[in-house]
């Protein structure tokens, strides 16, 4: 069953945000009373537990929602480990639930008078948008158990075919990226950093998920940073946090970077060909150093925290140009992987379409829902210059437009079948040539060697044409009968 710890980097982010709606300070624990996510002074107890006999104990236990309007006089708070030390004047819970089964709490705190006060005044308003954002995490986890039921179910397949065994959540019949998979399986556990190449669409973060779910920092947090999707001018603060009155508009308790967050756990720095050159020395001290400089801070802080760069660019090229600092880019290229693009492994091709076709019809209540050969067989032979992302995007619009249980070109996007399915190829053939290539690549795809004579009968049948045209064909292309 997925858990609140599996969503840590939504769950934090979640709490920032309805602690600056409310202005008041949030946390997030899990059934085993850890907090998995907090803002204010909680922000630093981020992974610790809550004391035995608190209050959020109490509604995980009893699955109902409580307020405790002025803590220093409330009886519940007497059996409490930490009522001595407690800052906290008041508090507010819901459960998060999963099913019957209450998986979590959802509380706001006031550390204040002023707190206290909005609390105590505004309790029943608190109350239905907690009970609201609860129901939120509720979803958000039930959507993952769902996308994680439907790929254990292909990939108990997948290992079947392929009698050995990947990173349970990247499908692959492709001998080259099997290798690459068991060598990223083979360093999971090291501390060294990783850097993952590869042209956009190819699932650079999803090896890096692998890699960080194989490691024994699996149970720790896995924080992702688009370098390319931040402006420069957030970035450093994003990344390394900042001290109070740090800048205008700065938040009087200052901020968590995305490294401190990701203490113990893995930072995923995607698009780092992107990171503006005025920062890439600081990344380069954290490297070397393994401790952050907050924005406005005064003393470094240690972290323990595996870095995994990920690009589609030219880092070399980029070095020589001087867009990019020689001495980072040997310090993130220690253990470096290249996805290959789809084009290269068309194997895997069919077995993207399935799992895709599978996870639609579910999302979409389609069930059944297969491609005809000839449609397979053009989608093998497409160029997918967006790679996996392109093909997933393809398939959802395909099983969206689907009227009938058979998938055929009258659902593939109109823009794709105006390209020409060879636009990869550098030679120059004409549109006749095109069309002999593709009807023998569709023959030697639906005819096996050794095939009877019902199952040839049957493929004519299916390909609209009388068993002496397909016989004609099968000799015209030298393909064995």
């Amino acid at each position: 069953m997925t858990c609140i710890a599996d969503i840590q980097s939504f769950v934090q982010e979640y709490a920032e945000t309805i602690a600056e709606v409310l202005e008041l300070e949030v946390t997030i624990v899990d059934e085993k009373l850890i907090r998995i996510g907090g803002t204010g002074q909680h922000r630093f107890n981020i992974g610790k537990a809550l004391p035995q006999g608190c209050f959020y104990q109490k509604i995980l236990q009893t699955g109902e929602p409580g307020i405790i309007r002025d803590i220093g006089n409330e009886h519940t708070c007497r059996n409490c480990d930490n009522i001595k030390k407690c800052s906290e004047l008041a508090t507010m819970g819901f459960p998060i639930f999963n099913g019957e089964k209450a998986i979590g709490v959802i509380g706001i705190m006031a550390f204040s008078e002023d707190q206290q006060q909005k609390i105590v005044n505004m309790s029943s308003k608190l109350l239905d948008f907690l009970k609201h954002m609860s129901s939120l995490l509720q979803s958000k986890i039930q959507l993952m158990e769902v996308n994680q039921r439907l790929q254990d179910q292909v990939q108990e397949a997948l290992v079947a075919v392929n009698n050995r065994f990947t990173f349970r959540n990247i499908l692959t019949r492709d001998d080259a990226f099997l290798e690459i998979l068991n060598k990223a399986r083979h360093i999971s556990s090291s501390f060294s950093t990783v850097i993952i190449r590869g042209e956009s669409g190819t699932g650079k973060e999803l090896l890096a998920r692998a890699v960080h779910s194989e490691s024994q920092r699996r149970n720790k947090p896995f924080i992702v940073v688009n370098c390319a999707s931040i402006p420069e001018n957030l970035l450093e603060s994003e990344l390394f946090g900042y001290e109070e009155g740090a800048f205008t508009g700065a938040k009087k308790e200052g901020k968590l970077g995305k490294f401190e967050l990701a203490n113990g756990g893995t930072i995923f720095l995607d698009e780092i060909g992107d990171m503006p050159i005025s920062l890439q020395p600081k990344l380069l001290r954290v490297l070397q150093e393994r401790n952050i400089d907050r924005v406005g801070g005064k003393k470094p802080i240690p972290i323990d925290v595996r870095i995994i760069a990920a690009t589609n660019k030219n880092l070399e090229e980029m070095v020589e140009k001087g867009q990019f600092r020689g001495d980072l880019y040997y310090r993130l290229n220690v253990i470096p992987f290249f996805i290959p693009p789809l084009r290269t492994r068309r194997s895997d091709i069919p077995l993207y379409v399935d799992y895709f076709i599978k996870k639609y019809s579910m999302m979409l209540n389609k069930e059944g829902l297969e491609v005809n050969h000839a449609l397979m067989q053009w989608l093998r032979d497409y160029h997918w210059p967006g790679n996996v992302r392109q093909l997933e995007n393809v398939v959802e619009y395909m099983v969206n437009m689907a009227g009938e249980r058979i998938i055929s070109f009258s659902e593939v996007p109109e823009k794709m079948l105006n390209k020409n399915i060879y636009e990869h190829e550098e030679e120059k053939i004409s549109l006749e040539e095109r069309m002999t290539k593709f009807e023998k690549s569709i023959l030697e795809n639906m005819i096996s060697p050794g095939m009877k004579i019902d199952e040839k009968n049957r493929v004519a049948k299916e390909l609209g044409i009388s068993i002496a045209t397909l016989y004609r064909k099968l000799d015209k292309y030298g393909i064995d009968k």
